[in-house]
């Protein structure tokens, strides 16, 4: 086995050995040993100071005096590659640094890579590293989690669940333990499990009153997640019929490529209304198609784009009676441009069922501390403009801006996570005077069975952003959620 790992090593180091634009070849030189360790020497100082940057270039300086030293620093100058996020050239000098000691263990490197790939979205070429190492070395704490942790991020949520919960219970007092432990709330909090139940409740300041019942359930294929999902809406408001929308749908969640990946819904709805929502009408029965979907791009492990489009209905009243819908088109884009520093960006058209269009946009600026208490703030803007101003059914203004300050504030226990957002600035629509406009959003999860967690949520927004009909809304929702 460690023959074929050394050959597919070989082979990736010769396929991946032309530099990169911003490291070109080493000029033709004589060599310099003192010099090149004297740069080893700078580099680990360096590095020792977490200044990977400048620890890779003192690195490469070092191979630039005397290449014979790829065997002795190249694992080094690899991990300051991956320590500043640059997981292509870190996986480009680990197996350059393997290639070169066929035959030994290197361990240390061998995670090193795992690790790289794993980062760089190669969760494939991750798993085939680690199971290696675990193979070898049961014990190996650190490759054990990091195969359990690549599993989940392929979507094979089951055996990853398995490797992790085995790490947990077995060895609940070491890092990769507490880590295996820390990392499956995430996953049951935050990333799509195979159940999930839920029930929404949403109150508008205009009494319109909306209950969803919501049940979805996803499998695996592989590293393909495909889901089927059934559920309820319940619409009310004072002086009005009630309607109520049942919902089938299917989805799924594939992998197209290390660095690309799909998420597709798609739905049917049947409105129907316990008497006439307009003078003249009959009661509402209608049966819609809709959906929604996204590409996602990693184009540099501080780069995320995506491009979205959806099929939505308005959820006014007045809307439902005309049979009213809607399809946003949306890119956006997430940079964090320094450490703790991420610029957001968003931009939307969406073509209404009536003929309008609307236009919106977005950007964010966040700063982040990690820590025990995660703490994020940031400005943030937001502006909006109708084609057709207020045709009648939702509110659609001529134009209108937002500009606030938002923060939020979170942390994780072993089997509990917390997070508060709020917000709070002026909006401004055209011919009114600014309004001061807020939010606030609360999160509680608590995993307490090793596969279950339970969610809740409670938010309000002042925003008119917040609804199709510009009033304010309160939120709250419960869920249950499941790793099978």
């Amino acid at each position: 086995m460690r023959q074929v790992l050394v050959v597919a090593m070989l082979s990736a180091a010769t396929a991946l050995a032309a530099p990169s634009a911003d490291e070109p070849a080493p000029p033709r030189r004589a060599i310099d040993t003192a010099a090149a360790w004297a740069d080893a020497d700078t580099a680990r100082a360096l590095a020792a100071a977490e200044r990977h940057r400048e620890s890779a270039r003192a690195f490469i300086a070092a191979l630039n005096h005397d290449a014979r030293l790829v065997g002795e620093i190249c694992d080094e100058l690899a991990f300051q590659k991956l320590w500043n996020d640059e997981h292509d050239r870190a996986i480009f000098y680990f197996r350059r640094y393997l290639a070169r000691r066929p035959g030994e263990a290197n361990r240390d490197a061998r995670r090193g890579l795992a690790l790289a790939c794993s980062w760089s979205g190669r969760q494939g070429q991750a798993i085939q590293l680690y199971r290696g190492l675990v193979r070898e070395d049961s014990t190996d704490l650190d490759a054990r989690f990091g195969l359990g942790r690549s599993l989940i991020w392929d979507n094979r949520l089951r055996e990853g669940h398995g490797v992790l919960r085995d790490l947990e219970v077995g060895h609940p007092g070491t890092g990769p333990g507490r880590d295996a432990r820390d990392f499956l709330l995430v996953v049951l909090d935050e990333y799509e499990p195979h159940l999930d139940v839920r029930w929404d409740g949403i109150w508008d300041s205009d009494e319109l009153t909306i209950h969803r019942l919501t049940a979805r359930g996803r499998t695996n294929l592989g590293s393909v997640l495909p889901e089927v999902g059934a559920g309820v809406a319940f619409y009310s408001q004072p002086g009005r019929p009630s309607l109520t929308a049942p919902r089938l749908s299917l989805g799924v969640v594939a992998p197209l490529a290390h660095d690309w990946a799909v998420h597709a819904y798609g739905w049917v709805d049947r409105f129907t209304s316990d008497g006439p929502l307009a003078a003249g009408d009959g009661d509402l029965d209608w049966t819609r198609l809709g959906g929604d979907a996204w590409l996602t791009w990693l184009a540099s492990p501080r780069l995320r784009v995506d491009l979205g489009a959806a099929s939505q209905v308005v959820e006014t009243y007045d809307a439902f009676a005309d049979h009213l819908h809607y399809e946003p088109v949306t890119l956006s884009a997430d940079w964090r441009f320094a450490p703790r520093w991420t610029l957001s960006g968003a931009a939307q058209s969406a073509s209404y069922s009536d003929g309008n269009l609307r236009r919106r946009g977005s950007a964010q600026l966040w700063w982040r501390r990690p820590g025990t208490w995660e703490i994020a703030l940031g400005p943030t803007a937001y502006a909006m403009d109708y084609e057709e101003p207020y045709p009648g059914g939702y509110w659609a203004p001529d134009w209108v801006r937002n500009g606030s300050l938002a923060a939020r504030i979170g942390r994780r226990w072993p089997r509990l996570a917390l997070a508060i957002d709020g917000s709070y600035g002026l909006e401004k629509e055209l011919g009114s005077d600014a309004i001061g406009v807020g939010g606030v959003h609360g999160h509680l999860g608590w995993r307490f069975a090793p596969a279950w967690l339970v969610g809740a949520d409670l938010s309000h927004s002042r925003s008119r952003f917040t609804s199709d009909s510009g009033y304010n809304r309160t939120a709250a929702s419960i869920r249950v959620r499941v790793l099978l």
